[in-house]
Protein backbone atom coordinates (compact mmCIF):
# COMPACT_ATOMS: atom_id res chain seq x y z
CA UNK A 1 0.00 0.00 0.00
CA UNK A 2 1.90 3.15 -1.16
CA UNK A 3 0.22 6.57 0.61
CA UNK A 4 1.65 9.72 -0.24
CA UNK A 5 2.23 12.89 1.69
CA UNK A 6 2.77 16.44 -0.25
CA UNK A 7 6.26 17.31 0.88
CA UNK A 8 6.26 19.91 3.03
CA UNK A 9 9.49 20.43 4.48
CA UNK A 10 10.21 20.92 8.16
CA UNK A 11 11.55 24.22 9.28
CA UNK A 12 15.22 23.60 10.74
CA UNK A 13 13.72 25.67 14.43
CA UNK A 14 11.17 22.20 14.63
CA UNK A 15 13.18 19.78 13.69
CA UNK A 16 16.02 20.64 16.05
CA UNK A 17 13.12 20.73 19.04
CA UNK A 18 11.91 17.77 17.67
CA UNK A 19 14.78 15.21 18.00
CA UNK A 20 15.56 17.26 21.39
CA UNK A 21 11.58 16.25 22.82
CA UNK A 22 12.72 12.87 21.46
CA UNK A 23 15.70 13.14 23.74
CA UNK A 24 17.98 11.84 21.09
CA UNK A 25 21.19 10.68 22.19
CA UNK A 26 24.62 10.11 20.76
CA UNK A 27 24.82 6.57 18.48
CA UNK A 28 21.10 6.13 17.91
CA UNK A 29 19.20 5.38 15.44
CA UNK A 30 16.69 8.28 13.66
CA UNK A 31 14.52 7.45 11.07
CA UNK A 32 12.66 9.53 9.15
CA UNK A 33 9.33 8.15 6.81
CA UNK A 34 8.66 10.99 4.41
CA UNK A 35 12.14 12.14 4.44
CA UNK A 36 11.66 14.62 1.73
CA UNK A 37 15.10 16.41 1.18
CA UNK A 38 16.61 14.52 4.25
CA UNK A 39 16.64 17.65 6.82
CA UNK A 40 15.93 16.00 9.91
CA UNK A 41 18.06 12.94 9.00
CA UNK A 42 20.91 15.47 8.53
CA UNK A 43 19.93 17.21 11.89
CA UNK A 44 20.14 14.26 13.46
CA UNK A 45 23.64 13.07 12.36
CA UNK A 46 25.08 16.91 12.39
CA UNK A 47 23.66 18.12 15.47
CA UNK A 48 22.54 14.88 17.53
CA UNK A 49 25.92 12.50 16.59
CA UNK A 50 23.34 9.64 15.59
CA UNK A 51 22.48 7.59 12.94
CA UNK A 52 20.35 8.83 10.24
CA UNK A 53 17.74 7.08 8.21
CA UNK A 54 15.41 8.53 5.44
CA UNK A 55 12.56 6.75 3.32
CA UNK A 56 11.01 8.63 0.37
CA UNK A 57 9.90 7.47 -2.70
CA UNK A 58 10.73 10.49 -4.67
CA UNK A 59 13.60 10.03 -6.89
CA UNK A 60 13.98 14.22 -7.25
CA UNK A 61 14.41 14.38 -3.47
CA UNK A 62 16.36 11.18 -2.91
CA UNK A 63 18.97 12.61 -4.84
CA UNK A 64 19.04 16.21 -2.77
CA UNK A 65 19.13 13.64 0.02
CA UNK A 66 22.37 12.14 -1.43
CA UNK A 67 23.79 15.66 -2.58
CA UNK A 68 22.84 17.02 1.18
CA UNK A 69 25.38 14.01 2.32
CA UNK A 70 27.84 14.31 0.18
CA UNK A 71 27.99 17.69 0.54
CA UNK A 72 28.37 17.34 5.17
CA UNK A 73 30.40 14.15 4.17
CA UNK A 74 28.23 12.27 5.70
CA UNK A 75 28.15 9.16 3.60
CA UNK A 76 29.61 5.82 4.92
CA UNK A 77 27.99 4.70 7.73
CA UNK A 78 25.84 7.24 9.52
CA UNK A 79 23.27 9.20 6.78
CA UNK A 80 20.91 6.60 4.40
CA UNK A 81 17.74 7.13 2.11
CA UNK A 82 15.89 4.12 1.55
CA UNK A 83 14.62 5.10 -2.10
CA UNK A 84 11.09 3.78 -3.23
CA UNK A 85 10.66 2.10 -0.15
CA UNK A 86 6.92 2.10 0.90
CA UNK A 87 6.99 3.29 4.74
CA UNK A 88 4.42 0.56 5.28
CA UNK A 89 7.33 -2.21 4.01
CA UNK A 90 10.46 -0.45 6.09
CA UNK A 91 11.08 -2.24 9.54
CA UNK A 92 11.36 -0.01 12.48
CA UNK A 93 12.30 -2.60 14.78
CA UNK A 94 16.05 -0.98 14.40
CA UNK A 95 14.77 2.75 15.00
CA UNK A 96 15.09 4.69 18.90
CA UNK A 97 13.61 7.64 17.08
CA UNK A 98 10.37 8.00 14.61
CA UNK A 99 10.23 11.10 13.35
CA UNK A 100 6.65 12.14 11.58
CA UNK A 101 5.28 14.47 9.42
CA UNK A 102 2.77 12.78 7.24
CA UNK A 103 -0.45 14.10 8.18
CA UNK A 104 -2.89 12.29 10.95
CA UNK A 105 -4.75 10.04 8.48
CA UNK A 106 -1.05 8.58 7.55
CA UNK A 107 -0.07 8.60 11.05
CA UNK A 108 -3.18 6.42 11.97
CA UNK A 109 -2.28 3.69 9.15
CA UNK A 110 1.09 3.60 10.40
CA UNK A 111 0.65 3.45 13.83
CA UNK A 112 -0.17 -0.23 14.10
CA UNK A 113 3.09 -1.75 12.25
CA UNK A 114 4.98 1.07 14.73
CA UNK A 115 3.42 -0.47 18.03
CA UNK A 116 4.52 -4.04 16.67
CA UNK A 117 7.83 -2.93 15.65
CA UNK A 118 9.38 -0.17 18.05
CA UNK A 119 11.63 -1.52 20.99
CA UNK A 120 10.45 -0.70 24.64
CA UNK A 121 11.78 3.13 25.06
CA UNK A 122 11.62 3.32 21.33
CA UNK A 123 10.22 7.31 20.80
CA UNK A 124 7.70 8.37 18.40
CA UNK A 125 7.83 12.43 17.32
CA UNK A 126 5.50 13.70 15.31
CA UNK A 127 5.23 17.62 14.24
CA UNK A 128 1.70 19.26 13.77
CA UNK A 129 0.02 16.16 13.70
CA UNK A 130 -1.32 13.41 15.97
CA UNK A 131 -1.02 9.89 15.91
CA UNK A 132 -4.46 8.96 16.38
CA UNK A 133 -4.92 5.93 19.26
CA UNK A 134 -1.76 7.52 20.85
CA UNK A 135 -1.59 9.80 23.47
CA UNK A 136 1.19 12.77 23.84
CA UNK A 137 3.09 11.83 26.62
CA UNK A 138 4.79 15.83 26.12
CA UNK A 139 3.04 18.57 23.64
CA UNK A 140 5.30 22.01 23.09
CA UNK A 141 4.64 24.78 20.89
CA UNK A 142 7.19 26.14 18.89
CA UNK A 143 6.83 29.97 18.49
CA UNK A 144 8.80 31.21 15.05
CA UNK A 145 8.12 32.51 11.71
CA UNK A 146 4.73 31.49 10.16
CA UNK A 147 3.88 29.39 13.52
CA UNK A 148 1.09 31.83 14.53
CA UNK A 149 2.15 31.95 18.11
Amino acid sequence: MIMTAPYVPTPRDIAIEMLKLANVRPGEIVVDPGAGECGIVTLAVTVFNTIGIGIEINPALVRSCIESFEKLGLRGGRAYVVWGGDLFDFDYSIADVVTLYLGSDINGKLRPKLMRELRHGSRIVSHDFEVPGLKPIKSVIIKGPFRGA
